[in-house]
């Protein structure tokens, strides 16, 4: 029998041995957390390390380096970065069993998930407008692969969504989706909108808040792409996971990124179409990916709340 694998767990003692890579003595890793990539704590005497392997399949070695270029122009900005091995190279090949891997060592981003509320939303926000000032002016020989843009927000994750919909909610649901898609990208042609780096999944989440001062993380989404998306996606978040507290933590998260940095009415009126388009990539990533989510979710009551969601996010889409 040929047993096929789609995403190994690789051991923490293993691990270990990858570190010797790393002019750090490593004395202790231990496993964090599986998802679209894994992530190991490795602590040293003195230092505490992350070191993150990449999947098959999701990001080649070409989209990492672009992502290492732009965390390391943005070093210094509070941001967790790359450290080199002894040879110079960040990247470590690991031939595991579904194929190669690619594995990074990071600094260690001290404190904790910044909790929401009024005064750390205003810290989220400022941080996201420096980081976007920050990256106005990088660089990278590196491609990424895509763009934040409506192919890959929209149109990639439709091809993915559709016949999942069909299957369990019938035409009507497959039909909605794809008016409410067409919507967006018209809407969204008739606006000038600003483009640039973009961190591509900045909330909470990928971040730790120490003394006040709020370090970014998990740069796997970002990308060259809409930055009103980047913005949009804190406002997704507050909008699924705060709701009771919302509205003040939106305006003061707002409040913030406009302190560092102006937002065009173009891009402010975009906003609430690229919630959407967030709703829509987080589906099918998750779709696409059922070795990290599973599948016991696909169901009709998660799809229809769904279809809810993109008729009630987007003004006149009530009664598609």
């Amino acid at each position: 029998m040929d047993i096929q694998v789609r995403h190994s767990l690789i051991h923490k003692d293993s691990i270990l041995q990858i570190i010797d890579e790393h002019d750090i003595e490593a004395l202790q890793c231990d496993f964090l957390a599986r998802g679209l990539n894994d992530t190991y704590l490795i602590t040293t005497e003195k230092e505490t390390y992350i070191y993150r392997l990449y999947r098959t399949g999701w990001r080649d070695r070409e989209a990492i380096l672009f992502e290492l270029d732009a965390i390391n122009h943005l070093q210094g900005d509070r941001v967790s970065f790359p450290i080199k091995k002894k040879d110079g190279n960040y990247l470590t090949e690991v031939k595991a069993p579904e194929g190669v891997r690619y594995g990074v060592l990071f600094s260690y981003s001290k404190g904790e998930r910044p909790q929401i509320n009024v005064e750390n939303s205003k810290i989220i926000g400022e941080t996201l407008g420096r980081l976007h000032n920050k990256s106005d002016k990088l660089t990278t020989q590196h491609e990424r692969g895509f763009e934040l843009d409506t192919e890959h927000l929209l149109d990639e994750q439709v091809a993915v969504i559709s016949p999942i919909l069909k299957k369990c909610l019938g035409n009507e649901a497959e039909e909605t989706l794809h008016i409410v898609v067409e919507n967006i990208k018209t809407d969204l042609t008739e606006l000038n909108l600003e483009t640039g780096f973009c961190h591509g999944d900045f909330h909470n989440h990928n971040m730790h808040i120490h003394d006040g001062v709020i370090e970014v993380f998990d740069f796997d989404c970002c990308a060259m792409g809409y930055r009103a998306y980047d913005v949009a996606v804190s406002w997704w978040n507050l909008k699924n996971n705060y709701k009771n507290i919302e509205t003040e933590c939106w305006d003061a998260f707002l409040q913030g990124y406009l302190e560092e940095r102006k937002l065009a009415d173009d891009d402010l009126k975009s906003l609430p179409l690229f919630i959407t388009a967030r709703r829509i990539w987080l589906l099918g990533t998750m779709l696409r990916n059922d070795d990290v989510w599973g599948t016991n979710w696909i169901n009709s009551r998660s799809l229809e709340l769904f279809i809810w969601q993109l008729k009630t996010d987007r003004l006149g889409d009530e009664d598609i």
